[in-house]
């Protein structure tokens, strides 16, 4: 990983502490319904290199851009909503859309998934959308977040990314396809 990758990196872990703060400060302000809490939104990648998630949209409700293959980003506007106590389980459904490079656009895909919660919402440093081989998802809400060795969830992705493996009937990429 090159010094700018790191930086980037460095750069978007910074971004989401400061949403969490801000959404945790604010909420209470933004959302007279004492029963919830509005909650940061992160993503992070584990297809590999040459692929990424260009958006991701949860419950039709939050919108969030930009998630690299190999690691994380896709911050989107603040927060979504989440009970301050959880009591029963919660499942959310997650579209999101891929390209090879950000040129190809390669499909869209949706899963309806549980929500982890290792701690109360309003304890998370916020919730992690994990986009993983084989076009599946993980949500986690936890303290603390993804690059941490602590965190719960899958583990942040390390070292040189390996290339995207397209499952069977996707249709590859030119750099991918077998010359005739």
């Amino acid at each position: 990983m090159n010094v700018a990758q790191r930086l980037a990196r460095a750069l978007a872990a910074i971004a989401l502490v400061l949403l969490a703060a801000g959404c945790a400060s604010s909420s209470e302000d933004l959302f007279p319904d004492k029963r919830t809490i509005g909650v940061p939104v992160g993503g992070v990648g584990h297809y590999g290199s040459g692929i990424l998630v260009t958006e991701f949209i949860i419950d039709e409700k939050f919108r969030a851009g930009y998630v690299e293959g190999w690691g994380g980003g896709g911050a989107g506007d603040c927060c979504v909503l989440l009970p301050r106590h959880v009591t029963k389980p919660i499942v959310i459904t997650v579209r999101w859309k891929t390209s090879h490079d950000g040129l190809e656009k390669l499909a869209e895909h949706e899963a309806t998934v549980p929500i982890h919660f290792a701690v109360e919402p309003a304890d998370s440093s916020g919730m992690y959308v994990h986009f993983l081989p084989g076009h599946h998802v993980e949500v986690w809400v936890s303290w603390p977040g993804p690059p941490s060795s602590k965190y719960p969830g899958p583990a942040f992705p390390r070292g040189p990314a390996p290339p995207y493996l397209p499952l069977p009937g996707e249709k590859p990429t030119p750099s991918q396809a077998q010359p005739n």
